[in-house]
């Protein structure tokens, strides 16, 4: 796995943790319209990541590929020996 896209995975997985943490907290106060903005805004921000990251190592899962597209490598145990 190259640095950019282990720096992808890494600020998708924030971007997830930031999106969950505001959704939790909003289920106690729905009235917060700038947690509600904030939410939002990381959304946009994720789906971005995503794009770029499909766009350059191509589809994370079955439902953002095209079909067979996600099947095609590599796995993870495809990668050389050594490689992280």
């Amino acid at each position: 796995m190259t640095m950019n896209q282990n720096n992808l995975r890494h600020r998708m997985m924030m971007l997830r943790f930031s999106m969950w943490d505001l959704h939790l907290y909003l289920d106690t106060h729905p009235c917060d319209k700038t947690a509600a903005e904030l939410l939002e805004k990381y959304k946009e921000k994720y789906m971005c990541v995503l794009k770029e990251y499909e766009r350059t190592y191509g589809p994370l899962s079955p439902a953002s590929g095209h079909g067979k597209e996600w099947l095609k490598g590599p796995w993870p145990w495809d990668n050389k020996a050594g490689e992280c």
